[in-house]
């Protein structure tokens, strides 16, 4: 569920103050419509009734789609000036929120911060491009009668790794892994994120599987 509140805002253009409501928390794996806001920079934007000028408030949000093992929170860019400072803030109400949320945060998601629309915008956008991948490559596993190992995509994203992984057989290990991607690329090597993480796997005989996805609530 995504949480809205009450600010009063600033007009940027005309200065005139007026309340505004403003989402605090926006939970995009439950609302496609503020995911697609979030991804075109237009989450909480605000037109100013005395000017009619378009402006984002000076109020940070929290992002949240456990699917994809994503939590961000997002400043505003002009608190890059004391980054440290807000990073600090992020750690303590990241705390809180585990202690509140308890089971409904998964263990180990660690949150991203980014200050100003742009860093959050390019994640979904990059997220987006990786789950159409999934789906050509759930395609031809499911052709080929492979099933598929769901790794965390947050490890994904932070090893440039597919997050869905074929394998062969019953059991996902690192040899049915490499049977699987092997035959993936096999008949389709334009699945160059697999192909890559193929090459990285072989390259390292000391290489497990990665984590398993975390649970989303």
């Amino acid at each position: 569920m995504s949480f809205q509140g009450t600010i009063e805002a600033n007009c940027l253009s005309c200065t005139d103050g007026f309340d505004a409501p403003i989402w605090s928390f926006v939970h995009g794996g439950k609302d496609a419509l503020l995911r697609d806001q979030a991804k075109a920079m237009e989450c909480n934007l605000l037109l100013c009734p005395s000017c009619g000028a378009a402006f984002v408030p000076e109020a940070a949000w929290i992002y949240y789609e456990p699917d994809d093992e994503i939590l961000a929170f997002i400043f505003p860019m002009s608190y890059k000036d004391e980054e440290v400072k807000w990073r600090d803030k992020m750690k303590a109400d990241f705390a809180a929120m585990r202690e509140a949320l308890g089971d409904h945060l998964p263990v180990g998601h660690e949150p991203e911060v980014f200050f100003g629309p742009e860093g959050l915008a390019q994640l979904l956008e990059s997220e987006d491009w990786r789950r159409d991948e999934r789906d050509v490559m759930a395609f031809f596993a499911h052709d080929l009668k492979l099933s598929i190992y769901k790794a965390s995509p947050a490890w994904a994203r932070a090893h440039g790794a597919p997050s869905w992984l074929p394998y062969t057989g019953k059991v996902p290990t690192r040899d049915s892994v490499i049977a699987g991607i092997t035959k993936i690329v096999a008949v389709n090597d334009r699945l160059t994120a697999w192909s890559d993480y193929l090459a990285k796997l072989e390259k390292d005989p000391a290489a497990v599987l990665p984590p398993a996805a975390m649970a989303a609530n």
